[in-house]
């Protein structure tokens, strides 16, 4: 994971292919002026989902996680409260290919949890394989709206099979 302030996302040039290319493209392009529903970037490649979402509670939530794409996530309008896990995980549902998801929780005795907070201005990075659980009310908050950007990043390994058109 990368968690930072969005100002800072051209630090971290050079890590993946698709890293780059959105870095580029968020050089010359104002988020906020993306419209609901996916963006292609460079095609299937790299791409902005924006949405409208809800945060839930911590006993509502679960992990997920990917195997072709990067998440960068970002919020736009509001702020949720994000958790991840270096540490070993149980499926919970089978993976869904077509989606690039599946579902975990962290495995009995894995205590290990990592948690920030997403509001305008920070951005977190999601790897392939991390799992991560996004949309989480803040501490003392109940669930509330929240506008926010998930970009996904193809990794590099899949880069070639994928088009840009």
């Amino acid at each position: 994971m990368i968690y930072d302030g969005l100002s800072a996302i051209g630090r971290y040039r050079g890590i993946a292919r698709g890293l780059d290319v959105l870095i580029d493209w968020l050089d010359e392009h104002d988020v906020a002026e993306l419209p609901l529903g996916i963006t292609q970037i460079d095609g299937e490649r790299v791409f902005a989902n924006v949405m409208d979402a809800k945060t839930k509670d911590l006993e509502d939530a679960r992990f997920e996680v990917h195997r072709r794409y990067h998440d960068v996530q970002i919020d736009l309008v509001g702020a949720e409260r994000f958790r991840t896990t270096p540490g070993a995980v149980e499926p919970i549902a089978e993976f869904d290919e077509g989606a690039d998801k599946g579902y975990c929780q962290p495995a009995p005795g894995n205590d290990d949890l990592l948690e920030g907070t997403l509001d305008h201005g920070r951005f977190a990075i999601f790897w392939v394989g991390e799992p991560h659980s996004p949309n989480l009310v803040l501490p003392g908050a109940e669930p509330g709206d929240i506008k926010k950007i998930c970009f996904k990043v193809l990794a590099d390994r899949f880069w070639e099979e994928v088009s840009a058109e």
